[in-house]
């Protein structure tokens, strides 16, 4: 169960990396999901970024009404330690307020 926290806990940190850096930069929110895929397959494997692809969009804080930069990693991972290779879902998104271009 210990290795399934990490994956999670790995893909959890790149979403909200890609968010912060997508909302900071002044680049498309896309490419916060871009950069947190390229995440996570430098620390994992590019097999588990394939099946946990990131997208980053715009999105709208509901209590204060600003822009935000929202990056989700969702899908499916093999686990190899629970039996029969069960399938694990993973579903992670992070949000950050974008800042305005300067």
């Amino acid at each position: 169960m210990a290795v399934l926290f990490y994956v999670r806990t790995i893909v959890a940190a790149s979403a909200a990396d890609g968010a912060r850096y997508a909302a900071s930069s002044n680049v498309d929110a896309a490419a916060g999901g871009d950069r947190a895929s390229t995440q996570v397959s430098k620390s994992l494997s590019g097999s588990v970024a394939r099946s946990v692809p990131c997208a980053g969009t715009l999105g709208t804080d509901p209590a204060s009404g600003l822009q935000t930069t929202v990056v989700r990693c969702r899908g499916n991972i093999r686990s190899i330690f629970l039996p029969l290779a069960a399938v694990v879902h993973i579903d992670v998104t992070a949000r950050a307020l974008t800042e305005a271009p300067s």
